[in-house]
């Protein structure tokens, strides 16, 4: 039967649905570390109905972003362009810093969104949900003197430090591995190219 989702279990969803084609939604680890962290974000409603992953059928949500992709593939030069124009402000915007009164770029500014841990060869964990990292999950190393960049409208930073002995500049730990990730200059900027 057709089910209409709430949000959280929904987006959980596609992210399942966007690699139907793929090999690791067919392995039994990758599906019931997936089911189980999918049971977590659905209402209790939810719960009683999905009881089951292989009577779940995906095809509907992947056949539409099987669409989008080809809609994104059939875009015009004009789309495409104010595409990458809007990709340039945002590069222009976040993808520097003021170090030592040096312009530098900033190597990875975005973070990486939600979605489904894939891991290596069989990783035990692969299929878990990776959490969506919130500006209170965040830490910003920045000098004393900097403009503290300004969180979203309704939050937080996690702290705010002012460490010179580390080159990383943003800072959070990701839910899977609990490993510490971090946002750093590029290869080419001055720190990094003095250091190797």
């Amino acid at each position: 039967k057709v089910m209409k989702l709430s949000p959280k279990a929904e987006e959980v969803a596609t992210f399942f649905a966007k690699m139907l084609d793929h090999e690791y939604t067919t392995k039994e680890i990758f599906r019931k570390n997936f089911f189980k962290d999918w049971r977590k974000e659905m209402t209790n409603e939810e719960k009683n109905i999905i009881t089951n992953l292989s009577k779940c059928d995906f095809t509907q949500m992947s056949q539409y972003f099987k669409a989008q992709t080809e809609a994104r593939k059939q875009m015009s030069k004009e789309e495409k362009l104010k595409i990458k124009e809007e990709n340039e402000k945002l590069l222009k915007e976040y993808g520097f810093c003021i170090m030592d009164n040096h312009r530098e770029r900033i190597a990875n500014f975005k973070i990486e969104p939600p979605g489904l841990f894939r891991g290596r060869g069989n990783h035990p964990k692969m299929g878990m949900l990776k959490r969506r990292i919130m500006p209170e999950d965040i830490i910003i190393n920045c000098s004393k003197d900097a403009k503290v960049p300004a969180p979203p409208p309704g939050h937080k930073w996690k702290e705010v430090r002012h460490d010179n002995k580390v080159t990383w500049l943003v800072s959070w730990t990701e839910n899977i591995q609990g490993s510490i990730k971090y946002i750093m200059l590029n290869p080419s900027s001055r720190i990094k190219v003095r250091g190797s």
